[in-house]
Parts: structure tokens; C-alpha cells; sequence
């Protein structure tokens, strides 16, 4: 059985205000609870309130964590200063995620606590805080992660979680290939194509899944002028569910510049696509507080 909860939803900065409050406007969060281990997807604002639920629910119990981090673009970790957890001493994390370009992911999430940004320091948490870079599939007792490089401008990793015959992914801050990479015929019929079999392998990764929480930030005339910015339009997000015959999409990293009623505007288009492919996808927009059990 899996449970996930999100604690976080909005994409690029923290959005919060009367415009926001039905999808929330704290930035990437998701809890999952898995044969009950507790794994936790990216650390932006909305882990602060998680952190805060985890100390009430604990109290003085030990509290074992698996933090896994998409990338260290700053909506994705700037939770993570505020994360009450982390400052228990019978707490231990876990922390995994994906190397930078030409630093550590131990050395980005030191800078971004060094003291000309935050007043304390990584090394202040007195939490049992291991940090790995994610090199193969890990196994917590009976479940299983899987990541799978994102075509982002960080380094980025999607997760997919199996416990028993329950699956869900989570991929955030993707852009699909076939924009980035252009086709050129002088290359060859091999290079041509090469976009979208990136695209294929990204399908395979998330074929099956009952839930993919799945980032769609734009619509096709926004992402029109942000191409390369490493963000779907909300076809492509169809698009690949259609093809991995997913169970349920959960459009997610909201944009900021986009209001409740324009999320609405976004899940009733996504809606209205799967209905145009005949799909049977169960189609909604991920909102702070919501719960989705698959048994």
C-alpha cells in the first residue's frame, strides 16, 4: 500500500495569497508512505509544514527519513533549512539526489546554509544526516526506487516507487526532447529521431504507474516563448501518460504566474485531451493537503 500526500505543488517560487488557495502556493513537496517507510520528494516550502506534522505525530519517537531531491534548483530545497526534523537528534535522514554539473550535492546544500544566506549551518543539524548521490536503484525493505535522468537545466532525476504491485512517479521540471533537440536530416535518420526516442525512453520509465505526478507549468502558447527552459506544456504531459498508460495523472509544479482558476482552466484541458485519445486516465490538479491512497 501506498500513501502519498502533498505538501507542496506550486513550481519557481512560493506563491502564497488568496489567488492560490485551493492548489496552494508552497513550492515542491510530496510525502509517500510506503509499507511504512516515510519518503519524502523534494524539499521546497512545503516541507516545513510536513516537518511540523512529523514532529506532532512522533513527539519523541526515533523518525527514520528518505529524502529524495530532483534537483537543487532553489524551489526544490529551500525548504529544507526549515525542516524541524532535521534539528531532533533522534531523527536520521537519509538524503539522496543527483550530482551537480561541477559540484557535490553535499557541497550545493552546505552553500545554500553558508552564513551570507542563512544564519544557521548544515553542520548545526543535529539530526544523523547522511547525503548520497543517487548512482543506482536503492531498496528500503520491500520497496523500491528507480530514478531516471530529466531533461532539465540541472541535473535532474525523476523517481518511480514500487511497494508490492502499487507503483507512482514522480517527475517534475521535464521538457520534452522533441522541442530541444531539432531535428536535422544532414545528420542522418538516427540523429533525426534521437529526440524522440529520449522521449520513448521517459514513457518507459513511467509505463504502468498507477499514479505519475507529472509537471505540466505551461500552456502550448506560453511554452512557445520558454523553450529551453526546462518545463512541459501541458500536451506533452497528456501525451506521455496516454502512451505509458498511466492510472491516474497528477498535473503538478504549478506556475506561478498562474491562478487557481487557470490551474482549472489547465486540468480541464488535460481533460478534455484524454477524452479526445478515448483514454481512461483519472486526470486531476495535485493541491496542498490532498491525500491519494493506492491499495
Amino acid at each position: 500500500m501506498i500513501n502519498v500526500r502533498f505538501w507542496g505543488t506550486r513550481g519557481s517560487i512560493a506563491t502564497p495569497g488568496p489567488a492560490t488557495v485551493k492548489y496552494g502556493g508552497n513550492t515542491s513537496c510530496v510525502e509517500v508512505r510506503a509499507n511504512g517507510h516515510i519518503l519524502i520528494f523534494d524539499a521546497g516550502t512545503g516541507i516545513r509544514e510536513l516537518g511540523n506534522a512529523l514532529l506532532k505525530e512522533f513527539r519523541n519517537r526515533p523518525l527514520k527519513i528518505y529524502l529524495f531531491i530532483s534537483h537543487t534548483h532553489w524551489d526544490h530545497i529551500q525548504g529544507f533549512p526549515f525542516f524541524l526534523p532535521a534539528y531532533q537528534e533522534q531523527t536520521s535522514i537519509n538524503l539522496y539526489g543527483p550530482p551537480g554539473r561541477d559540484k557535490s550535492l553535499d557541497s550545493i546544500l552546505r552553500a545554500q546554509m553558508d552564513s551570507d544566506y542563512f544564519p544557521v549551518s548544515l553542520g548545526d543539524m543535529t539530526a544523523k544526516i547522511q547525503v548520497q548521490e543517487m548512482r543506482e536503484d536503492i531498496t528500503i525493505g520491500n520497496v523500491h526506487i528507480r530514478s531516471f535522468y530529466l531533461n532539465h537545466p540541472a541535473m535532474t532525476l525523476g523517481y518511480r516507487v514500487k511497494a508490492g504491485n502499487r507503483s507512482v512517479v514522480y517527475a517534475t521540471d521535464n521538457e520534452p526532447y522533441e522541442y530541444t533537440l531539432h531535428k536535422s536530416p544532414n545528420r542522418g535518420e538516427a540523429f533525426a529521431n534521437y529526440g524522440e526516442k529520449l522521449d520513448d525512453a521517459f514513457v518507459e520509465f513511467i509505463a504502468g504507474t498507477d499514479l505519475f505526478i507529472g509537471e505540466a507549468q505551461y500552456t502550448k502558447a506560453e511554452y512557445k516563448t520558454k523553450v529551453g527552459w526546462g518545463h512541459s506544456p501541458i500536451e506533452s504531459i497528456v501525451k506521455f501518460a496516454v502512451k505509458g498508460k498511466v492510472r491516474r495523472l497528477a498535473l503538478f509544479h504549478h506556475d506561478p504566474m498562474h491562478n487557481d482558476k487557470d490551474v482549472d482552466a489547465m486540468i480541464r484541458l488535460a481533460q478534455k485531451l484524454l477524452k479526445a485519445n478515448n483514454s481512461p486516465i483519472e486526470c486531476f490538479g495535485a493541491r496542498e493537503g490532498q491525500n491519494i491512497l493506492l491499495r
